[in-house]
């Protein structure tokens, strides 16, 4: 059936980056001494609720590509567009209000926010909710439009 064949893509995809998550997150534990298992739960959180987002637009730029070219464009919009804006390259905290509210419609934004609660802000498990609530509802966006595209696309 075509939701098998869908979910059966995303969950690779979501295994995949899941798994990235974690050896990154052990290698700037181990290596590189950020502090991400001072809440383990928080960060596995925080993890797998950006894998999940990650995956479901990684879904949706599939369903809506015809080649590989399409793909790596797709890709490199989004990918410049959501870093420059969240916060991946100049944190969101040194920039204007109106920026930060614009930045916060990203995905980025929420996942910088939830790891840096973590390790650079100090907060609880509590501080990692929100944003994690935040990844999960993009998840589920970006999911529910690459099942409406691959319905669409394939009758």
């Amino acid at each position: 059936r075509r939701s098998h064949i869908l979910l059966g893509h995303y969950l690779a995809i979501f295994v995949l980056l899941f798994a990235q998550f974690l050896v990154l997150i052990t290698f700037g534990q181990l290596i590189l001494k950020v502090d991400y298992f001072r809440l383990p739960g928080a960060t596995l959180l925080v993890a797998f609720t950006s894998s999940l987002c990650i995956a479901a637009l990684g879904l949706l730029i599939g369903v809506f590509s015809n080649s590989e070219e399409q793909v790596i464009a797709f890709s490199l919009v989004p990918m410049f567009l959501f870093a420059g804006l969240g916060g991946a390259w100049t944190p969101l905290e040194y920039t204007s209000k109106t920026f930060q509210a614009i930045g916060h419609v990203t995905p980025v934004a929420w996942a910088m926010d939830g790891f840096k609660n973590i390790t650079v802000r100090l907060l609880g498990f509590d501080s990692v909710l929100i944003p994690s609530a935040a990844l999960g509802g993009y998840a589920l966006l970006f999911f529910l439009l690459a099942a409406w595209r691959f319905r669409t696309a394939s009758e």
